[in-house]
């Protein structure tokens, strides 16, 4: 980029001593400039698509963990649920064979 800054300064110096402008040679370093332009912007989009995708394959992961993690949560919940009931149930049966056995009735 620094060689196009010079090729544009020394067509302008041309034109500041009294040389005239060259349409020509302006013509190809704004051509140059151009296609320099044009391969900084490819590089940019490129590096961008890059991280793009980088960024999608950790959300795609992360939501994979958390996925796993929730899994983890709701088993462990409907397992404990599933104890409560059982342990409710089973208290409700004492409950009623005591009463069958000590003669109270509710």
């Amino acid at each position: 980029m620094d060689a196009l800054f010079e090729q544009l300064s020394a067509v302008g110096d041309m034109a500041l001593d009294g040389r005239g402008i060259d349409p020509a040679q302006l013509a190809a370093v704004l051509a140059l400039f151009d296609g320099e332009a044009c391969a900084s912007w490819a590089a940019a989009e490129a590096e961008h698509e890059a991280v793009a995708r980088g960024t999608e394959a950790a959300v795609v992961t992360a939501q994979g963990h958390l996925n796993a993690v929730m899994d983890a949560a709701v088993g462990k919940y409907r397992g404990s649920s599933g104890k409560a009931d059982a342990l409710s149930a089973a208290t409700a049966a004492m409950e009623m064979a005591f009463q069958a056995t000590s003669g109270t009735r509710p």
